[in-house]
Parts: structure tokens; C-alpha cells; sequence
């Protein structure tokens, strides 16, 4: 009955000082936080929303007048250079991503396999240093290695006895080169997660496995991708948000080229701010990219969950 009592009994006035201060110290302590989501998050989103509905042009004087959705249906207009980037991106998506998933799998099984052998950490380490790279460097390097001319990439093919590549050069080629500089560079990120996931599994799942006569498949397929999927959603989805954000690749190796082969939607709203200056345009690119990313991400988690 006594703690019944106190349980239910009024608080003082000293108490309830004693909790609003508590509060305040909490709200000091999350203050610096709170400005700056909404200062470099919240803030720059809204303008950019309120910006996408002008036909603001930074470099011509009267403009930023309001009209509404004009510049979204401009960006789906049939023939539109941004109907070209959208599909260059969800073309490089469905198909470096899935790759990397696949490729990051197996060199992590074969980590996870050889993790007892003796010196397996330095050729991990080793194995990890693309995602180390700042990407501009990164992409400037790939045009190097891979220019039709000069490029070392040409020179092992003509001394194996094969046709040099344009590479970069041909609208043909250039999609997938970039798809295959970005696997290279991605794939040991991917490789880092699933097998983080991979050394998680309890050992004793394996065996009890082997006990009951368990092939390689059944062990894979009912054990490590079951217990590993949330990671592999992770890994699609941070890769996801990066597809949508490439920019320092294609503007050190193509520039969006040859003839717009290369061009995505984050390149294409930069191209339409900063260098037409049509900001407007490309604050609408900005947010359809966001919302596509928003939407794909939201299924990924969907689907790792069932």
C-alpha cells in the first residue's frame, strides 16, 4: 500500500523544478544538433522544394517567378536530355549493383573460408584500398588507364593480340565502362559487409548442418543468406544512394559524353545549375532524384524483411 501510494502521489513543486531542469539540460545538450539538421538539412531542402517551383535563372535578371510544376513536366518531357540520364542511372543501377552483390558474396566466402590462414588480414586490407580513394582522383586515374591512345588498359590488349577498345570515346562502350570502374571500385565495400555478416554466424549452425548430411547449397541458401540479408540490404541500399549521387566519376572520365551516353541524373542537375545556371530545373532534378532514392530504399527494406 506505501508503494502503491508513492507511486501515485502528487509530485512537490521542488520536484517538478527538479524535472523541468532536467529538461532544459537535455534540450541544452540536443541544441547544437537540432540547429544543424536545420541549418544544412531541413532549411536547404525546403528552399531547394520552393526554388524547384520557379523558373529561377541565376544569370538573367528577372527571374524566379512562381510556376508550379512546369519545370517537372519540362524534365519528362519525351526526348528530354533528363529522361536520358534517368535511364542511364537505372541502367548502371540494375546492373553494377546486382554485380557487386554477387561478386562481393563470393570473394567474402572465400575471405571467410581462408580467415585462419596466416596473412589473410593484410591481402583484406589491401583488397579494400579502391574505397579508399577519393573518387575525383579515382576517376581521373580510370581515364588514364583507360584512354584509347596512351591508356595502359589498350596496350595489354594489343600485346595479347586483341583490338584496342574506344572505352570512353564511344557512346556504345562508355556505359559500360563505367559500370565496370564502378564494380571495381564498390565491390570491396560490399565484400567488407557481408563478410562482417558472414563471421557472425554461429559456428555451431554449420556444423549441426554437417551432422545432418547438409550439401554447400542447403548451407547457403538456408543458412548464411537467411542470417545475412539485412546486411546485403544495407549494402543495397547505401549503394543505391551512391548510384543516385555519382558525380566525381563521370565528370573525371566523360563529363556526361560522348553525346550524352553517360549522363546521370545527379551530373545532369549539376550541369543545369551551375553551368547553364538554370537553377530551377536543377533543383527539380535534385529532388526527383531524392524521391526516387527515398522509394527504392523504402522497397529494398520491404522486401529484406519478408
Amino acid at each position: 500500500m506505501v508503494r502503491l501510494w508513492l507511486n501515485h502521489r502528487p509530485f512537490s513543486i521542488q520536484e517538478r523544478l527538479d524535472v523541468q531542469a532536467t529538461s532544459r539540460q537535455k534540450l541544452f545538450f540536443i541544441a547544437p544538433a537540432i540547429v544543424y539538421l536545420l541549418a544544412f538539412s531541413v532549411f536547404p531542402l525546403i528552399y531547394s522544394l520552393t526554388v524547384s517551383l520557379t523558373d529561377l535563372n541565376i544569370a538573367r535578371p528577372h527571374t524566379g517567378s512562381f510556376i508550379g510544376a512546369g519545370n517537372y513536366i519540362r524534365l519528362f518531357t519525351p526526348g528530354s536530355l533528363f529522361l536520358k540520364a534517368l535511364y542511364n542511372t537505372f541502367f548502371i543501377t540494375f546492373i553494377a549493383i546486382p554485380a557487386e552483390i554477387i561478386l562481393g558474396y563470393f570473394i567474402a566466402r572465400l575471405f571467410y573460408t581462408a580467415r585462419d590462414v596466416k596473412g589473410i588480414s593484410v591481402l583484406r586490407t589491401v583488397y579494400i584500398i579502391p574505397i579508399m580513394i577519393t573518387p575525383l582522383i579515382f576517376g581521373l586515374t580510370w581515364s588514364y588507364i583507360l584512354n584509347p591512345l596512351l591508356g595502359i588498359m589498350n596496350h595489354i590488349l594489343m600485346l595479347l593480340h586483341l583490338s584496342p577498345q574506344p572505352w570512353f570515346g564511344d557512346p556504345k562502350t562508355a556505359i559500360y565502362s563505367i559500370i565496370g570502374v564502378d564494380i571495381w571500385q564498390w565491390t570491396p565495400f560490399v565484400v567488407m559487409l557481408i563478410l562482417a555478416g558472414l563471421l557472425n554466424i554461429s559456428q555451431d549452425l554449420f556444423e549441426a548442418a554437417e551432422v545432418d548430411g547438409a550439401s554447400w547449397y542447403h548451407k547457403v541458401f538456408h543458412i548464411e543468406v537467411p542470417l545475412i540479408k539485412r546486411v546485403i540490404g544495407i549494402a543495397l541500399i547505401i549503394r543505391l544512394m551512391d548510384v543516385f549521387r555519382m558525380f566525381d566519376l563521370i565528370y573525371a572520365s566523360t563529363k556526361g559524353g560522348p553525346g550524352g551516353s553517360t549522363e546521370v541524373v545527379s551530373f545532369f542537375a549539376y550541369r543545369e545549375s551551375f553551368n547553364y545556371y538554370n537553377t530551377g530545373i536543377g533543383s527539380s532534378a535534385s529532388l526527383i532524384a531524392l524521391v526516387l532514392i527515398i522509394f527504392l530504399s523504402m522497397l529494398f527494406v520491404r522486401f529484406s524483411r519478408e
